[in-house]
């Protein structure tokens, strides 16, 4: 090929291309560039639509100090599928209690549950939920159970 463009002949392909006609040659033009834009939009990645469910509030907060809870609240930043979530409270001697029984009439973007009586230690509630749009996503809100000062009651 390079040596029919030094000798003053077009390759084949670009040939056809100068007979075509301006319209021609415009459509292919367009075509092309429509070609690429889509290629370079799919390599790039075009950015996600955010619906990922994301922890905005929790009881216990992150990382909390608190006395004995006697529920754990999780809040995100959309409705959730509740009959597909799950949520596992991980405690001191890695004892894991796996919360099912959910609190009635929360809101749709709300998880809430009865905890047991917990000892003192480090907790983890571990949460993997499903978003309304059938996104899932994971997570974990640590806190701390401490024990009651002396003469101070809940």
């Amino acid at each position: 090929m390079l040596e029919s463009v030094r000798s003053g002949e077009m390759p084949l392909g670009v040939s056809c291309l100068l007979h075509l006609g301006p319209r021609a040659n415009r459509r292919l033009r367009l075509a092309a560039v429509t070609v690429l834009g889509m290629i370079w939009a799919w390599s790039a990645g075009l950015p996600a639509a955010q619906a990922h469910a994301i922890i905005v509030e929790s009881t216990p907060r992150h990382e909390e100090s608190v006395t004995p809870p006697r529920r754990l609240v999780l809040r995100f930043n959309g409705r959730i599928e509740k009959t597909l979530c799950s949520v596992q409270l991980v405690g001191p001697h890695r004892r894991t209690i796996v919360l099912l029984r959910q609190e009635p009439d929360t809101s749709p973007d709300t998880l809430a549950y009865p905890l047991p009586a917990l000892e003192p230690g480090a907790y983890q509630a571990r949460w993997k939920v499903m978003s309304a749009d059938g996104h899932v996503t994971e997570g974990r809100v640590l806190f701390t159970v401490v024990v009651p000062a002396p003469g101070r009651t809940r």
